[in-house]
């Protein structure tokens, strides 16, 4: 009689998800290897960090290059789960809870310092680093809306209340670069890292710059 639970293979946080592994683990490659694929992964020992990876296994001397990659790839908001060795063990032994990811791969930008400070206006070019530049000014400026807008247009600058795919430069207040400073949130930040990760973008390409600096550079 057929055995109808021959087949049976019940659901893992690795089942239909793709996994890499960097660096070498307790267990040998090849054991490695057929433990996951039994728990559903999809696996090869050549896949590396990418945007169509779940989960990334890091065990002890992981490949450097390989590491700067993946945070590469969370500076864009591409975050596979990343999982040491004794998680990775919790999940062999069968403790699944918490360690779910979903199939659907997700954008999930969190803005840091480094976005300010590896994407930032030069002002020092000795000419206007804004013209003709579309500009998302931020609401919480200490100086008036109005006011900004006039400065701003005054010099060619286009500036919105909004982001969309022309934005090129944020200017936010030095409020809000502080939050970023101190890893909090507020709406602003929020507003930005929701409509990037709503996007079709593929990298973080906004040039950001603060009130400050602006009304600096405007001589005001």
């Amino acid at each position: 009689m057929l055995d109808l639970f021959e087949d049976y293979r019940p659901e893992t946080p690795f089942t239909d998800r793709v996994v890499c592994a960097l660096g070498t683990f307790t267990q040998s490659p090849r054991a490695l290897q057929q433990k996951l694929r039994d728990m559903g992964a999809d696996f090869k020992p050549s896949t590396r960090p990418s945007r169509n990876v779940h989960y990334c296994l890091v065990g002890e001397n992981p490949p450097q290059d390989q590491m700067d990659y993946l945070d590469t790839l969370a500076y864009h908001g591409f975050v596979p789960r990343v999982l040491h060795q004794q998680e990775l063990d919790d999940i062999l032994a069968g403790h699944y809870a918490g360690y779910q990811v979903p199939a659907e791969f997700r954008k999930n930008l969190r803005l840091t310092l480094r976005h300010y400070e590896q994407s930032h206006v030069d002002y020092s070019v000795g000419m206007n680093p804004l013209y003709t530049r579309e500009l998302y000014l931020s609401p919480d400026t200490q100086t008036p809306q109005n006011t900004l807008y006039r400065l701003l247009g005054e010099r060619g600058i286009y500036a919105n209340s909004y982001i969309d795919e022309t934005t090129d430069v944020l200017l936010v207040s030095d409020r809000t670069l502080e939050d970023i400073r101190q890893g909090r949130s507020n709406p602003v930040i929020d507003y930005i890292q929701q409509t990037y990760n709503r996007s079709r973008a593929q990298t973080y390409r906004y040039v950001m710059t603060t009130e400050s600096e602006v009304l600096a550079f405007l001589g005001v």
